[in-house]
C-alpha cells in the first residue's frame, strides 16, 4: 500500500472519529499504523487512554517536537525576524504572549545588542517557563494565560512590543479577541508569527483530508521522535479540533488573522513572509493599536 492509501485510511479514521465512531475509527487507524502513518499509531495511544489530553500537557512531547529538523530552520527563521524587529525599532520593553520554553525567543534577545531591558513572559505550562526563565534570567515569568493576564493588568502598564509566536492559535477566537483589544491599550506594537493554514470549512472531506497530510507530515519530520511527539503532542491536538469540548488549535488563514487583528482595534502596518514549512507557510503580521500615535500617518 502506497502513502497515498493510508493517508486516505487517515482521512477516513478522522471522519469516524469526528462521528463518535471510535470503532470503526480504530480499525482505520489499525491498518494505517501496520502500513506506517505515525499519526494513525499516536491517535490508537491516545484513544487508548482514559481521557483526551490537552495538547501541552506533555511537556516533553512539546520540546521535541518543536526541536525536530523540520522545526530547526522554521525557529531559526522566526528568530532572525525578530531580531531585525528589535534592531529597527529598540523596544526597552518587551512582552512574550505563549514563549514556551524560548526556542523562537532566546536567539532573537541575545541577537537584539541589550536593547531589551525589561522581558515579560506569559506562559502557563510551568515546565516550559521554567526551562525559558533558567535559560534567560532576565524573563519576568507569568505562569498563567493570556486572558487572565490582560484582564489582571493595570491602567498603567506598558509595554514597548508585545509578540507571540505559534501561541495565539491556541486560544479560542472571542476569548482571543477580547483579550486582544484589552491588550492594545497596553502597547505599542503587536507582532505575531502563524501558520497561513488552507481556507478550508471544517468538517469537509478536503478539511480532513488536508488535516492527515499536514499532521502525518508533522510527526513524519520529528525522525526517530515521530512516535513519542505524534502520541504525546499531535494526536491530542488533532484530536482537540476534531471533537473535544474545548478544542486546544484555532489555527486559521493569514487573511482570518489580518481581518481578527482589526477587529481587535490593531492596525496592520507590515505582513511579511517567514519560512515555507511542511504544515504550511509561516507568516509575521506587524500591527499597531488604531489612535496610538504610532498610528498616525508620517510625512
Amino acid at each position: 500500500m502506497n502513502t497515498q492509501e493510508w493517508s486516505n485510511l487517515l482521512a477516513n479514521a478522522l471522519t469516524a472519529l469526528e462521528a463518535g465512531k471510535d470503532g470503526e475509527a480504530r480499525d482505520l487507524l489499525a491498518m494505517a499504523s501496520e502500513r506506517g502513518s505515525h499519526m494513525a499509531a499516536g491517535l490508537l495511544h491516545t484513544l487508548a487512554g482514559s481521557e483526551v489530553s490537552n495538547a501541552y500537557d506533555q511537556p516533553r512531547a512539546f520540546e521535541r517536537f518543536i526541536r525536530g529538523d523540520g522545526n530547526r530552520a522554521l525557529y531559526d527563521a522566526v528568530s532572525a525576524e525578530l531580531a531585525s524587529i528589535y534592531a529597527t525599532h529598540r523596544p526597552h520593553s518587551l512582552l512574550d504572549i505563549g514563549a514556551g520554553d524560548g526556542m523562537a525567543l532566546a536567539p532573537a534577545v541575545r541577537a537584539s545588542d541589550d536593547a531589551i531591558n525589561r522581558l515579560d513572559v506569559v506562559e502557563p505550562n510551568t515546565t516550559l517557563l521554567a526551562s525559558l526563565m533558567a535559560n534567560l534570567p532576565m524573563v519576568e515569568g507569568h505562569e498563567t494565560t493570556l486572558e487572565q493576564f490582560v484582564s489582571d493588568l493595570p491602567a498603567t502598564a506598558h509595554w514597548d512590543m508585545a509578540q507571540s509566536t505559534f501561541a495565539l492559535q491556541s486560544i479560542a477566537p472571542d476569548a482571543r479577541k477580547t483579550a486582544l483589544r484589552l491588550l492594545a491599550a497596553h502597547v505599542d506594537r503587536l507582532v505575531i508569527v502563524e501558520f497561513d493554514v488552507p481556507d478550508l470549512v471544517a468538517g469537509t472531506p478536503e478539511y480532513r483530508a488536508s488535516l492527515a497530510a499536514r499532521y502525518e507530515q508533522a510527526a513524519s519530520d520529528c525522525g526517530e521522535d515521530a512516535e513519542l511527539v505524534a502520541g504525546g503532542f499531535l494526536a491530542p491536538m488533532l484530536l482537540g479540533q476534531l471533537r473535544a469540548a474545548e478544542p486546544s488549535n484555532h489555527e486559521q488563514s493569514k487573511t482570518a488573522w489580518i481581518i481578527e487583528l482589526a477587529d481587535a482595534g490593531f492596525r496592520v502596518v507590515r505582513v511579511t513572509h517567514v519560512h515555507a514549512y511542511s504544515w504550511a507557510n509561516a507568516f509575521l503580521i506587524e500591527a499597531v493599536p488604531v489612535g496610538h500615535s504610532l498610528d498616525q500617518p508620517t510625512n
